[in-house]
């Protein structure tokens, strides 16, 4: 690891800490019983987690949305999607595990995906002492945690003690083997350049023959290889250089009989659920939530009729 790529990497991440989203919700608008800090073991060290707890109180088990957060595997923090972590938990009356999950370059490819992934097998392992189902588990994430939701979704299938029921895909880097110059928006500067987007995937891949690895690369699975993932949300932004590949992403795992709701935001562009336009945003959100409650809700069905993964 070169000495100005670990500099460049942690002044993106000084930045990025500083950046507010221009589009949040009020907390005030979805209180929770508490929102607690965690930290999770790992072989890559403890992943930091936001937990955020519904107001409801509940005899049943709680479903679980699985966040995690966007800035090319470098930068980012959970806390940039807090206020949308609120509005799921308190809506749904589900229990959001907001992730903080190790970062490149100190942490290559696959290191953040992995320690992500057994996020949710220890939520699994401590399901009784939570009080959560760990047969109705959803993932999801915003531009490299898109990359991470659907990698997670995939080692998650055949689980004997977790099942993930529902992927959301939010304008997410999905081929990490083309190059970022072959990207293009019809905007002359889009919010997601060629040049950042190259950096990013050489601070994440140690080995640029990794960008081969279906997941590093989610669309460069063959369609044998997706069949048995779980429904995915998949979003995309008309000006995004990263619409394409999501939109064939789509496409692919329709292929594999995979059931897809796709929508594309039109006059939007990379990271518009965080910084609008609002109305856009909130639209996204609005299918986010309604994908979700739909999930937990026929997840519990299967569960109840025996549908579930085994114990």
């Amino acid at each position: 690891m070169s000495l100005l790529k670990n500099l460049k990497a942690k002044l993106l991440r000084a930045f990025a800490k500083r950046m507010k989203g221009k589009f949040v919700y009020d907390a005030a608008r979805y209180p929770l019983r508490t929102v607690a800090e965690e930290f999770i073991p790992s072989a890559w060290g403890p992943a930091r987690a936001l937990f955020y707890w519904p107001g409801s109180q509940t005899l049943e088990k709680l479903p679980v949305y699985v966040n995690f957060h966007g800035g090319g595997f470098v930068a980012g923090v959970p806390e940039h999607d807090d206020s949308y972590c609120r509005r799921l938990a308190h809506n749904l009356g589900c229990l959001v595990v907001n992730v903080d999950y190790v970062l490149a370059p100190e942490h290559p490819f696959p290191a953040g995906l992995r320690q992500s992934f057994a996020v949710l097998e220890w939520l699994a392992e401590q399901a009784a002492t939570l009080g959560i189902d760990p047969q109705r588990i959803a993932v999801g994430g915003h531009s490299a945690g898109g990359n991470l939701a659907t990698g997670v979704a995939n080692l998650a299938r055949e689980h004997q003690r977790l099942r993930v029921v529902h992927q959301l895909i939010d304008y997410a880097v999905l081929n990490l083997a083309q190059d970022p110059a072959l990207k293009v928006s019809s905007l002359d500067k889009p919010l997601l350049g060629a040049g950042l987007v190259r950096f990013f995937n050489s601070c994440y891949l140690s080995d640029p023959a990794q960008a081969r690895d279906p997941l590093a690369s989610p669309l460069l699975a063959t369609v044998d290889e997706l069949r048995g993932m779980p429904p995915a949300t998949l979003i995309t932004a008309e000006y995004d250089i990263l619409r394409l590949e999501g939109e064939a992403y789509a496409e692919k795992l329709r292929q594999a009989g995979v059931v897809v709701t796709e929508q594309m935001f039109a006059g939007c562009d990379h990271m518009f659920t965080h910084l609008g336009p609002d109305d856009s945003a909130e639209q996204a959100w609005q299918l986010m939530e309604d994908s979700l409650r739909g999930a937990f809700r026929v997840g519990a069905v299967a569960e109840v009729s025996g549908g579930g993964a085994l114990a």
